[in-house]
């Protein structure tokens, strides 16, 4: 946290364009998610934005899945 109560992602990422989008997630999932971030006193927006960032990375090209397809 820095001193004025904001998450140094926060404030950081501030400077970078954004878009806002809306997610519905699952009511337990949610949950899952609030409690994760509290713990760790991190935004839940935080969390988002990082696990969509390593699940991207972590994509398989898109020429490769199609090799891998059956029908």
């Amino acid at each position: 946290m820095t001193s004025h109560g904001h998450n140094y992602y926060d404030v950081v990422m501030a400077a970078k364009p954004r878009t806002t989008t809306a997610i519905r997630f699952p009511d337990e999932v949610h949950e899952q998610l609030r409690k994760a971030a509290e713990e760790r006193d991190l935004s839940i927006n935080f969390l988002v934005v990082k696990a969509v960032e390593d699940f991207l990375s972590r994509l398989v090209p898109p020429e490769e899945f199609r090799l891998t397809r059956v029908g």
